[in-house]
């Protein structure tokens, strides 16, 4: 359900592109939900390999995830910010041996705050906010959506509930780094790019690219598994601006299901023109966490 979540990186990644193709920004972000540079829990003394068991949520089971995005632009001596919170619970109604085919959604809270410079803080709601969605993946591949009152939902919540939600009924292809055998405390796994491309919320269409990517089993329990991740990640935003981001971090891993927990990343960011030149630099860090109550 790590979709969910990655979502949210869409979204400040989008905030970055505005602020820099309009106004050559010096961007900095920051997403706080947890310290990337925080300690892991040790491995457990007797595990020295593990085994992840990879499959799909089973109908009747209940994911919680949430994520807070905060970014900060400083543009010619005028500070933006910008922060997008959100939460959800999602139930499971349905589920095929690929993917998840129906759930009830509820929207806790999924909510936008912007400030520049020193005006006033404006505060925007999604609509989706504060309601139950019931979404089912139809034979076709596209989704449909009922209210919490049984009623069809009209074509702008529909398009809100595919741009926030719709990972969650796709195939994960998140989870494709993990090989089906033993990993090793220490190991070095090299994932392919679409697979770090769907953990960081991104379609695999040619307007982005990973590289320099490395996942290191660092420590190992029953529970969990913490990988250490380096990685650099580069968005085409339009034809005269790249965005390049150096990350580094953790993500944790449930061994039973291979379910991505959290995720804690963070480096350096620079904006780039067509020649290569810098037009922005700044810093950018990535957190979200998920957990079945």
């Amino acid at each position: 359900m790590n979709q969910t979540f990655a979502a949210s990186l869409v979204l400040v990644l989008s905030a970055l592109a505005s602020g820099g193709c309009q106004m050559r920004s010096t961007p900095t972000s920051t997403r706080a939900t947890s310290d990337a540079s925080a300690p892991v829990a040790a491995a457990d003394a007797k595990i020295t390999e593990i085994t992840f068991v990879k499959g799909v949520a089973k109908t009747g089971s209940k994911v919680e995830v949430s994520s807070k995005v905060s970014s900060k632009f400083t543009i010619e001596g005028k500070v933006y910010r910008e922060t997008t919170e959100s939460s959800a619970t999602v139930d499971i109604q349905g589920a095929d041996e690929f993917r998840v085919t129906k759930a009830a959604i509820d929207v806790k809270q999924l909510f936008t705050t912007k400030q520049d410079g020193t005006g006033d803080e404006k505060k925007s709601v999604n609509p989706l906010s504060g309601s139950r969605w019931i979404v089912t993946r139809n034979d076709d591949g596209k989704l449909s959506a009922l209210d919490s009152s049984g009623g069809k939902v009209a074509a702008p919540q529909l398009a809100q509930l595919k741009e926030n939600f719709d990972g969650i009924f796709q195939t994960d292809k998140s989870r494709d780094f993990l090989p089906k055998r033993a990993v090793k405390i220490g190991e070095k796994l090299t994932p392919a790019a679409d697979a770090v491309l769907s953990l960081m919320g991104q379609k695999d269409d040619g307007t982005a690219t990973v590289d320099g990517v490395e996942f290191i089993l660092q420590s190992a329990t029953k529970d969990r598994a913490t990988f250490a991740v380096s990685l650099t990640l580069t968005l085409k935003i339009d034809p005269t601006i790249r965005l390049r981001t150096k990350l580094d971090g953790t993500i944790e891993v449930r061994p039973k299901d291979s379910e991505i927990t959290s995720v804690a990343l963070k480096g350096p960011l620079t904006l780039l023109d067509p020649k290569g030149n810098d037009k922005g630099t700044g810093d950018m860090s990535i957190t979200a966490t998920e957990s079945s109550p």
